[in-house]
């Protein structure tokens, strides 16, 4: 399901250049959304705890990190590479109990504010960081198959990519009325376009779209429809309430 197939089709020499685009891509999508929202987060009241200001530099020094090692690959520093790869790969698995915990903390902040308090909201960030946890062992696991591997490294860019694309794209468009479909596209419109961009890729340039990135478009998707589902089901709210109370910590 992941190996790439047998033939001339996707060698590394066809892919060079293309992942630096899609990298950039990636840093324009989270900078539009972040860096107008910084004034925002830094004014709430009460201030935001350490551990949130820690998950931000976190994912951000995670964000320069798998742009140097694209960057390696693309100088012809295979390397340095490997090297750095493993401590990019402890860094990933610190950020998944780093993410959990900051978004339940975040919750918990929002309960104790004024509504609208959506705990629902939970199931986005549940899936995003157990798509993370999954894609990253899937690229570990084909860290010897570069074309496999490449691939699915840039999904687990994109699974972080909507924070920042859906607080851009909520920048220039009013209110949306809810729905699990204006959901899903508020917050996942540029995952979809990027995936569907490296997937026009493969068909142009090799001829058929990799195995690695079907198989991890298809988890980032199926993420995304567990995430609109549960943002709609009322035992999910309910369920959610009980959760964010118990947990009660606010940093």
């Amino acid at each position: 399901m992941l190996k790439t197939p047998a033939g001339k089709a996707f060698r590394p020499a066809d892919d060079r250049r293309i992942y630096l685009v899609w990298m950039a891509l990636v840093w324009i999508g989270m900078l539009a959304g972040f860096l107008p929202d910084l004034k925002r987060y830094m004014a709430e009241t009460p201030p935001p705890p350490w551990i949130l200001h820690a998950h931000g530099i976190v994912y951000f020094l995670w964000l320069v990190f798998v742009t140097a090692q694209i960057v390696l690959v693309e100088v012809r520093k295979p390397q340095l590479h490997r090297t750095l790869g493993w401590w990019l790969v402890g860094l990933s698995v610190a950020m998944v109990p780093l993410g959990l915990t900051s978004n339940m903390v975040d919750m918990a902040r929002s309960a104790a504010q004024p509504p609208p308090y959506r705990p629902e909201f939970l199931a986005l960030e549940f899936q995003s960081m157990a798509v993370f946890a999954i894609l990253l062992w899937l690229a570990v696991k084909m860290r010897r198959d570069i074309a496999a591997h490449k691939r699915l490294m840039m999904l687990l860019l994109v699974d972080f990519l909507d924070p920042g694309t859906s607080r851009a794209l909520g920048m220039v468009l009013p209110p949306l009325p809810r729905g699990p479909f204006v959901f899903w596209f508020q917050f996942f419109w540029a995952n979809a376009l990027l995936l569907l961009m490296m997937m026009v890729w493969d068909k142009r340039r090799h001829g058929r779209v990799h195995p690695a990135l079907w198989t991890g478009g298809a988890l980032l998707a199926a993420g995304e429809v567990f995430a609109a589902a549960l943002e709609f089901a009322p035992w999910w709210h309910d369920a959610m309430v009980r959760l964010v109370a118990a947990w009660g910590w606010t940093g």
